[in-house]
C-alpha cells in the first residue's frame, strides 16, 4: 500500500514535469533582434548630460532633447538610406529580369544561326555534287564527240554514197 501511494504521488510529479516542458515547447519564441550586426547609435540620451564625438574627435556636451533630436535625424537618415536601398534592389531585379531575357533571346539567336549555317552547308555540298554531276555529263559528251570524230569516213566511201544516191534517184525518175 505504502508503496503505491508514492508510485501515484511520483506519477503525478512526472506527469506534471513533462507537462510543464511541453508547454515551454509549444510557447512562442521571443523575437529576434533585426539588426543584430548594426552598429550602435553614436548618441546617448538621458536624463543627464551625455557627450558624443564630433568627426575631429572631440567629445561636446549633448542635453536629453538634443539627444532625441540627435537620434530622430539619424532615424530619418536611415528611413531614406533604406528607401534608396530598395529602390536600388528594385532596379537590380529588373536588370536582373532584363539580362535573363536578353540571354535567352541571344542563345535563340545563336540556335537559329546555327541552323542556318547548317542549311548553308548542306545546299553547298547539293551544289557542289550538281557541279560534278555536270562535269561529268560534258565529259561523256566530249567522249563521245571524240569518238563520233574518229568514225569519219573516208572520201572514197563519201563518195561512192554519193554516186549511190544518183543511181537510186535515176531509178526511180
Amino acid at each position: 500500500m505504502k508503496n503505491l501511494k508514492l508510485s501515484a504521488v511520483m506519477s503525478v510529479m512526472l506527469g506534471a514535469m513533462l507537462s510543464g516542458l511541453a508547454v515551454y515547447g509549444q510557447s512562442t519564441p521571443p523575437p529576434t533582434n533585426s539588426a543584430p550586426g548594426s552598429p550602435t547609435s553614436d548618441t546617448r540620451a538621458s536624463k543627464s548630460d551625455a557627450f558624443t564625438r564630433s568627426p575631429k574627435g572631440t567629445a561636446k556636451a549633448v542635453t536629453f532633447t538634443g539627444a532625441c533630436a540627435a537620434a530622430v535625424s539619424e532615424l530619418e537618415a536611415s528611413r531614406r538610406l533604406i528607401d534608396l536601398l530598395d529602390r536600388e534592389n528594385a532596379l537590380l531585379k529588373d536588370r536582373l529580369e532584363t539580362e535573363t531575357r536578353t540571354t535567352a533571346i541571344l542563345t535563340q539567336l545563336n540556335a537559329s544561326r546555327n541552323a542556318e549555317s547548317e542549311a548553308l552547308r548542306k545546299a553547298l555540298t547539293a551544289k557542289t555534287e550538281t557541279l560534278a554531276a555536270k562535269d561529268e555529263v560534258i565529259a561523256s559528251q566530249q567522249k563521245l564527240i571524240d569518238s563520233l570524230q574518229a568514225k569519219k569516213s573516208s572520201p572514197w566511201k563519201r563518195f561512192g554514197d554519193i554516186l549511190l544516191g544518183v543511181v537510186a534517184g535515176a531509178l526511180i525518175r
